[in-house]
């Protein structure tokens, strides 16, 4: 091969891996639990916190998204332990240095004040692996949310592990929420293309953070179209078994006891913070 064909290969590798706003990779994007693709009933009464019907600019609302007290580590391995799948996921007897899972994600989310449904829903969008069964490969475990790892390669040793993986994708969330605040490639009220080629401008900061993620409509088969049914579906079953409990809203006798303090929210986070990779260099996984 020549040192020229060399370079051309590379300059189409390279072309691949970063993408743009042209690149449509959308025929990729397969969804492998088939009734996540059936709309969600939803639950009445939680219309302030999601929508019973899909808004390509509004995915879920801020509440939502930061109701880092709408569930605890015993309401998710309930939810674990009886998915909506009609099953048992792997994932009631997953444990990292004998902590929970279902407490791993809660610790991480809490950490980042966000709720910690978004990473159960996040488990299920990137790799489906909350209405597993059995135990996936190791790879899978180890790149659990797609965060910090390449399309066909290990992740850095940084983000590999599954309590590596809840922190990367608890700070990843935050880190998107705030930047639409300001300076974040995806901004509330701020018109931008998707990579299925769709002009989305997000209503609030919770839209932006979950189009800087995942960069993808994809109505009726994944991204972010997926992410709005599966929180809905969600919702309704831990709603189903009692261990929901959404925010009260300011001046609510209870707001004091579930909302947590801006003390508290630094004292839940690690002593030493990973350094994040850049929100485009967080590509969606597709793992063996």
């Amino acid at each position: 091969m020549t040192a020229k064909t060399y370079w051309i290969a590379f300059v189409l590798l390279l072309a691949g891996a970063c993408g743009t706003d042209d690149f449509d990779d959308s025929e990729n994007w397969v969804h492998d639990e088939p009734s996540d693709l059936i709309v969600s009933a939803g639950v009445s009464g939680k219309a302030d916190e999601l929508s019973s019907t899909f808004n390509k600019n509004t995915v879920v609302s801020d509440s939502f998204f930061e109701d880092a007290d709408a569930v605890d580590g015993d309401d998710i391995q309930a939810f674990l332990e009886n998915t909506p799948y009609g099953g048992r996921s792997w994932m009631a007897d997953e444990r990292v240095d004998g902590v929970r899972a279902a407490d791993l994600m809660v610790s991480a989310a809490r950490a980042e004040n966000i709720n910690p449904v978004m990473l159960l829903i996040r488990l299920q969008v990137e790799q489906g692996l909350v209405s597993k069964t059995s135990r996936p490969s190791q790879t899978k475990v180890n790149r659990a949310l797609g965060c910090g790892c390449y399309d066909g390669a290990s992740c850095a040793s940084q983000f590999r592990g599954f309590e590596k993986q809840m922190a990367c994708g608890a700070q990843t969330h935050r880190k998107l929420f705030d930047a639409s605040t300001n300076d974040g490639e995806w901004r509330a009220n701020v018109a931008k293309k998707t990579s299925d080629r769709i002009w989305i401008t997000p209503s609030n900061h919770a839209t932006a953070a979950l189009y800087g993620y995942t960069p993808w409509v994809l109505t009726g088969r994944g991204g972010n179209w997926l992410v709005w049914n599966i929180a809905n579906k969600y919702v309704k079953h831990f709603s189903d078994l009692g261990h929901y409990h959404v925010k009260p809203r300011l001046g609510s006798a209870h707001h004091a006891r579930t909302t947590r303090s801006v003390v508290s929210r630094a004292a839940a986070k690690p002593a030493s913070a990973m350094t994040l990779p850049a929100p485009r260099d967080r590509l969606r996984v597709f793992a063996p």
